[in-house]
């Protein structure tokens, strides 16, 4: 769906996009300035507008699906652009005939964005594309013009090839200015007059204008009744002045957590939660803040609103365990501009498991249709996070561990009597029944009457991966750096199979809970040398293993016990380490320019190729794009265990 363009554009818009990780995303908030008239106020107008990472990666992964036309009424945001319709408003607001102005205002906007073939997006991300076809350019018009308190419908033009969009604006009047010589058009919809407004850039259109072309087109109203009026964050903007920078913390914590927790809680009711906090920067009080919460292709975001110093907090409750990327946003206030803060990696590990033992038999709470297959949802989970570094580099990395619900050595007990039955396991292949005595134990109260005891394997403890690692993996010569959970046989396996080229640190003898640490690995020839800090610089524990590119050899650092913990890394910063070369003897010719170009420019290839996935740090600078002559932002950020997640 698009529209032909009927003369060349000279574009009055500026925008700064930074080089992303992956197509998905952007690596600091994306700035934007355009220009805009208002009749009776003909001096050029500068809008600049904000947008954050997080804000676009969200609407980035929310789903793009159009079944109907009707459902093109999901991709507008009123309340995502208000900040730009205020910027507008305070211009034309007190104008004559200040709707109709702000709608041509709104219309040169747009216009400025280059028309690109493609498919639906979302205002946000329209904005920080810079580029769309008729349907996002009308989705970002519409948005904006209700954000300010227009009433518009979207108008699909059929019966056409390719069809098209534009917007239809209701005025109770014949639009003023209109351009001369055109016939203003309209369409009737439930009674209102609806002036189209078009937005492809084709022409300078006002409202009432429209294209010979679509003569003959058959006219469908789509209404807005029903569009999203909330959203996770905004974009921000001010007029005729840059934004100011922001800044927002982020901090995790287990501290408040026995206070979200009632000690009466029963069995299966118990909270898995940390507690997230933080500050923004300049430090305004009642101002919402985002909690984005990334787990798969998923993307939740939880709010909560700043004290009177600027700070925040609110309880993450996750029923899962896994790998989760955290992050929190604040859109800005007055003239500054929206921020993120850095995004924290939680490995959470799986709940502990309410048990009593009987003399002969080991016993758990479940559900009993499932008994037989009572090993399967022991298992936990293995393989949280795998990062490709490839050789001879350098990293590290910060990591704290919290406790990520209640214990069973809280909860209250009583004694109850559980009658003779047979019990049906299932271990692999094997199924075996087992009668099972009258026994009388204590257990915890207020159990839930759809769960009863259920026997275990005698291996029950093999059947729990129950412990945190840090495992740097060696597979012919590229290294990649594992989070796993394994149980003391796989740990114990790992160690004796590779007895000659692995190191095993239990660094859970010297880390304590709700305190940070640092982890600082490097590979050479010599070996694999690898250090525990804390935050003080205090060396804690040291490892090093032989270097074999040819074997698979490993460090394996034991971090905590994975039942009711929760893992946060962060800051991982890897660096690739120089090669030894002999120098150039005296009577040799230096290489010559272009044969280094060419090696410079490989080199630099295979470096974006390798960190992708790995780490990126960028000093915090002002650049100046020497195409366009705008300048751009960069703040420092680290790469993400998600591709497309910034600031780890």
């Amino acid at each position: 769906m698009h529209f032909k363009h009927q003369k060349a554009i000279i574009l009055l818009i500026g925008i700064l996009l930074l080089v992303s990780i992956t197509p998905t995303s952007i690596v600091a908030n994306c700035e934007k300035i355009s220009t805009f008239q208002a009749q009776y106020s003909l001096l050029n107008q500068k809008l600049y507008v904000s947008v954050t990472p997080s804000l676009y990666d969200y609407y980035s992964n929310m789903s793009h699906t159009v079944s109907s036309y009707s459902d093109y009424a999901n991709f507008v945001m009123p309340q995502v652009v208000e900040p730009i319709a205020e910027s507008i408003q305070n211009i034309t607001g007190n104008l004559p005939h200040s709707n109709e102005q702000f709608a041509n205002a709104v219309l040169s906007l747009v216009h400025q964005i280059p028309y690109v073939i493609g498919g639906v997006q979302y205002p946000v991300e329209t904005l920080v594309n810079n580029s769309g076809d008729c349907v996002p350019l009308s989705t970002l018009a519409a948005s904006i013009m209700m954000a300010g308190g227009l009433n518009v419908v979207l108008i699909i033009y059929t019966g056409i090839t390719p069809e098209h969009m534009n917007v239809g604006v209701y005025l109770p009047y014949t639009p003023v200015y209109h351009t001369p010589g055109l016939a203003p058009t309209d369409f009737v919809y439930n009674n209102k007059t609806y002036w189209t407004a078009e937005c492809t850039p084709a022409e300078d259109w006002k409202v009432g204008d429209q294209s010979a072309s679509l003569a003959n087109a058959v006219p469908v109203i789509i209404p807005l009744n029903s569009t999203e009026q909330s959203s996770p964050g905004q974009v921000s903007s001010s007029l005729n002045k840059p934004l100011l920078p922001s800044s927002i913390t982020i901090s995790p914590s287990q501290e408040q957590l026995s206070a979200n927790v009632s000690q009466e809680s029963t069995l299966g009711e118990n909270p898995r939660a940390l507690i997230i906090s933080g500050s923004i920067s300049p430090a305004y009080s009642g101002e919402n803040v985002s909690l984005y919460v990334t787990s798969g292709s998923s993307i939740d975001y939880f709010t909560t609103v700043t004290n009177d110093s600027g700070g925040y907090m609110l309880t993450w409750n996750f029923t899962s365990p896994g790998t989760y990327y955290v992050s929190t946003s604040w859109s800005g206030a007055s003239n500054y501009a929206g921020a993120d803060s850095e995004t924290l990696t939680v490995f959470a590990g799986p709940e502990s498991f309410v048990q009593f033992e009987a003399p002969d038999y080991n016993y758990i709470y479940g559900q009993p249709a499932f008994a037989s297959y009572i090993v399967q949802p022991l298992q936990g989970v293995n393989d949280f996070l795998s990062i490709p570094l490839g050789a001879a580099v350098s990293f590290s990395y910060d990591f704290t561990v919290l406790q990520a619900g209640q214990t069973g050595s809280n909860v209250a007990t009583q004694t109850i009597t559980i009658p003779a039955s047979e019990q049906t396991i299932r271990l692999g292949r094997q199924v075996k029944t087992i009668p099972i005595p009258t026994e009388t134990m204590t257990v915890p109260v207020n159990v839930p009457p759809d769960l009863a005891p259920l026997m275990l394997p005698d291996n029950f403890n093999q059947t729990i991966n129950n412990q945190f690692c840090f495992i740097l993996q060696n597979n012919s010569g590229n290294y990649s750096l594992n989070v796993n959970a394994l149980n003391d046989y796989e740990m114990s396996g790992a160690i004796q199979c590779n007895e000659s080229n692995a190191a095993f640190m239990n660094a859970s003898e010297n880390i304590k809970e709700n305190a940070w640490y640092n982890v600082q690995e490097s590979i050479s020839d010599n070996g694999i040398n690898a250090d525990l800090y804390n935050t003080n610089g205090t060396l804690l524990d040291s490892m090093v293993t032989p270097y074999n590119a040819m074997t698979s050899n490993e460090t394996i650092m034991l971090i905590t016990n994975n039942v009711d913990s929760a893992v946060i890394f962060k800051n991982l910063a890897v660096q690739y380490l120089n090669t030894t070369t002999p120098p150039p003897k005296s009577n040799e010719k230096t290489t010559n320019e272009s044969t280094m170009l060419i090696l410079y420019v490989g080199l630099s290839i295979l470096l974006i190729a390798t960190f992708s996935v790995a780490v990126i740090y960028i000093k915090k600078k002002r650049q100046i794009d020497p195409k366009t002559g705008t300048t751009c932002t960069q703040r420092t950020i680290y790469d993400c265990m998600r591709s497309y997640v910034v600031g780890l």
